[in-house]
């Protein structure tokens, strides 16, 4: 129906005196961030009227961040998103972990009482050496590594001894899968990235830094030994392993070939990682415990 000019007065005097309500639209024009930063500021808050967040994948619960592992900040007087200083070094772990066939929960879990030293000679001699150099250790000394067969308890004595070194010694450890890491940076180097760089430097300085698998599905085995490697993939090996070995990091290793082997293929290498875990190294052989050995 059409408004009359009286009408129309009428809704213009009631806008002033306040007898007529009105509102304006707000600007559709949205940064397509704001959704996500409402939402984990409401989840961050623990506000109860916002549709649940499903359960983080990783099963890492923050507060901080509400588990999503990201957090609001004003930089510039600008809203962004950053890691949360919190948990996402954990994420990244949990991560590596999964890439490795390694389940973060069990990553707890291997830690020394744990570990049963009773099932082989092998695993008491693990074990002891273990305690030896959690009892010996020193901030920035010597590393630590076991090589041999598969399925004889390596990665879980050497993951036992980071848990000890950062609950005990109160010392950041950082785990380097050799399966998830080592191929994206020989992409990296071939390419010759800033990316190689980057992701090299955080490995060289990390502070207690273990290596699982090394070699692991590399090179040319005859007869259980390893006898060659890529040309390329040593390349970034020594580049880490021989940064660390100059800086004096403490690096832990665990491996299926032997020091011996490494060495006959590049006595440098070899020479290093002996040098750099000496004298807490060791071979152990057997059958592979996981299948009922």
């Amino acid at each position: 129906m059409e408004k009359t000019d009286k009408d129309l007065r009428e809704i213009v005097d009631g806008i002033k005196n306040g007898t007529v309500k009105t509102s304006f639209p707000r600007n559709p024009i949205e940064s397509p961030y704001k959704a996500m930063l409402d939402r984990i500021r409401q989840k961050a808050a623990g506000r109860s009227n916002i549709i649940p967040m499903p359960h983080p994948e990783d099963g890492i619960q923050c507060s901080a961040c509400g588990s999503t592992g990201w957090i609001e900040v004003v930089e510039d007087g600008h809203r962004c998103m950053t890691h949360c200083p919190k948990c996402w070094a954990r994420r990244k772990v949990a991560r590596m972990l999964k890439v490795s066939g390694i389940n973060p929960e069990d990553y707890k879990r291997y830690s020394l009482r744990r570990f049963d030293r009773s099932r082989s000679p092998e695993a008491e001699k693990m074990a002891d050496m273990a305690l030896r150099y959690l009892n010996d250790h020193e901030r920035g000394g010597p590393g630590f590594g076991v090589f041999g067969a598969s399925g004889l308890g390596k990665t879980h004595i050497c993951i036992a001894v980071c848990l000890a070194l950062t609950q005990h010694f109160g010392e950041p450890h950082h785990y380097f899968s050799y399966r998830a890491e080592i191929p994206d940076l020989i992409k990296a180097a071939r390419s010759y990235s800033q990316d190689y760089d980057v992701t090299m430097d955080r490995w060289k300085n990390a502070d207690n830094l273990y290596v699982d698998d090394l070699f692991k599905l590399s090179g040319r085995v005859q007869d259980g030994h390893l006898v060659d490697i890529d040309r390329e993939e040593l390349r970034v090996v020594f580049d880490l392993i021989n940064a660390r070995y100059v800086n004096h990091k403490t690096t832990i290793f665990s491996g299926e070939y032997s020091i011996k082997d490494i060495s006959k293929i590049d006595m440098a290498l070899g020479s290093r990682i002996y040098q750099m875990i000496e004298p807490y190294g060791l071979y152990v052989a057997g059958k592979n415990q996981r299948i009922g050995g």
